[in-house]
């Protein structure tokens, strides 16, 4: 059972609910040729206008439901994304999510048409300059979250020695975003990275208008958001367009990284139509939100119990050809990237497994089996010697937590670290240094029971900004970031200390599950 802080549950829910506008008609308006967008509030403290709720797609309803996103449509007057936030997200029920909820603490809210995105601007640049920008892909399993739910941007704009743009991104999630079920050929695979990638374009044709340059573009994304923008770095084998960003910062980018989706994808389908009372595509298309959004919440259940497969990309052949592992070792990635922050944290499978409790004798060897089932025995005996057996109880817990943190993150990071020339590396270990522990040190704001070390987090934030406006982290207060290079050179982040250590995880492990891959 996962034990997560009261204040973790509701602090995203709290962000959603509050917070208002103050949008009037001294705020300035930008011109998309679509849409007149103006401001919707000006933040007198931190002096940057935030513009929010900008259309980037149309609405993906009717026919568009289940389907790639399509151009934004034209708008009359004004716009302002004076929007409810609750009326602006997509569509998910957060507490269904975290299973050891009861139903009564269940609380399903968005919408179908929330494909927008947020754009921060400090009041001191203007249309024509050439500001780096910054965006942002959250995380929550590639069934929860939003642009605007894990943390507020104000302060890490801030700790910027130049001024920087951010933008932050919707796109669908849970059954709306993540169905890819090869038998109905109408229902368009991966739409949640597709979702991305047409907002990370829309970056790029219009972030001109807003003082942005679309040349010095950094992607950032946390846990799915890392593993959203992991595959399009490996998007089409890296073949096609190139990336509507030039930089990237990677954190603990997660996904369930099987290559013979289909079962899996086929039993979901199946579990949503059956949810929804459909048999067919038509139906589900034509279904009140209501039914699809509950559908969604019952399906979401059967997904954390392990009746069937999670969601998040699918290896389709085509935008996702392979596992970005296999594509990052065989060269079939996007080059033109000019370099990467690849980061996680110390103990990733803590969120998932924090005790013993429930990892008896010969789960290991159970979670071998029915994550590669087709893996050849040399290859299993290779995994046994990797993870060794020391006896019963807590040590089995440790042998399966590290294999499923491997399988399922830090191995990930550590590939995207040694495939590019120019990369860096850190791994965040203030304890308990569990997943998505530092996105509250990303989005610092002031002190903070969820931040143990403040100096920690200054140093983390300018890191960040001095990445997106340099082209490399540098040095804060006597701590510098070294390229992983040959030495696998990471920047360690502990409680007391920041210092340079060899990459933990640039081991054999790593290197099996790249080949254990082509068997999952």
């Amino acid at each position: 059972m996962v034990q997560i802080g009261l204040r973790e549950i509701f602090l995203p829910l709290l962000l959603l609910i509050g917070g208002g506008s103050c949008a009037t008609s001294s705020l300035p308006i930008v011109d998309l040729g679509y849409v007149k967008q103006q401001a919707t509030s000006y933040n007198k403290t931190y002096d940057f206008y935030h513009f929010r709720n900008i259309r980037y797609a149309a609405p993906p309803l009717g026919n568009l439901r289940f389907r790639k996103p399509q151009p934004p449509l034209p708008q009359t007057g004004i716009q302002n994304g004076d929007i409810p936030l609750l009326k602006s997200v997509c569509h998910q029920n957060p507490l269904s999510f975290l299973s050891f909820l009861p139903d009564r603490f269940g609380a399903d809210f968005g919408v179908e048409d929330c494909l927008y995105l947020d754009v921060y601007v400090p009041a001191s640049v203007n249309p024509g300059d050439d500001v780096p920008v910054l965006t942002w892909v959250y995380g929550g399993g590639y069934a929860i979250g939003s642009k605007e739910m894990w943390g507020d941007p104000a302060r890490l704009i801030q700790s910027a020695d130049k001024p920087i743009i951010y933008v932050s991104m919707n796109y669908r999630i849970g059954a709306f975003g993540w169905l890819s079920p090869p038998k109905a050929a109408d229902i368009d695979a991966n739409i949640g990275l597709h979702d991305v990638l047409a907002a990370m374009e829309w970056v790029k044709k219009y972030i001109s208008k807003f003082g942005g340059n679309k040349d010095k573009v950094t992607a950032m994304g946390e846990s799915a958001g890392g593993g959203i923008i992991m595959h399009a770095i490996t998007g089409y084998g890296g073949k096609g367009n190139k990336l509507p960003f030039q930089q990237a910062i990677i954190q603990s980018a997660g996904f369930d990284p099987k290559r013979t989706n289909y079962p899996d994808r086929n039993a979901q389908y199946d579990e949503f139509k059956k949810n929804a009372n459909c048999a067919t595509l038509e139906c589900l298309r034509g279904a009140p939100t209501e039914v699809l959004l509950k559908a969604n919440r019952d399906t979401i259940k059967k997904l954390e119990t392990g009746e069937i497969g999670s969601f998040g990309p699918a290896v389709d052949k085509d935008l996702v050809p392979d596992i970005p592992i296999r594509l990052l070792a065989q060269g079939k990635y996007h080059h033109e990237l000019r370099s990467l922050i690849s980061s996680g944290v110390g103990f990733e499978s803590g969120l998932f497994f924090p005790t013993p409790d429930n990892i008896t004798e010969g789960a290991f060897n159970r979670t071998l089996n029915t994550i590669y089932p087709l893996a050849p025995e040399n290859l299993k005996k290779r995994a046994l010697a990797l993870y060794p057996y020391k006896g019963p109880g807590i040590p089995e817990w440790a042998r399966v937590t590290a294999f499923w943190g491997d399988i399922i993150f830090n191995c990930n990071q550590v590939w995207l670290a040694k495939s590019f020339h120019k990369s860096y590396r850190y791994v965040f270990n203030l304890p308990p240094a569990y997943h998505g522990q530092d996105v509250a040190y990303t989005f610092y704001t002031g002190p903070d029971a969820m931040i143990a070390n403040e100096t920690t987090a200054i140093i983390h934030q300018e890191y960040i900004t001095d990445y997106v406006t340099r082209g490399e982290p540098g040095c804060e207060k006597g701590a510098c970031f070294p390229r992983y290079g040959d030495g696998k050179n990471t920047l360690r982040m502990n409680l007391s200390e920041i210092r340079v250590v060899r990459d933990p995880w640039a081991t054999e492990r790593c290197d099996l599950m790249m080949d254990l891959a082509e068997y999952s």
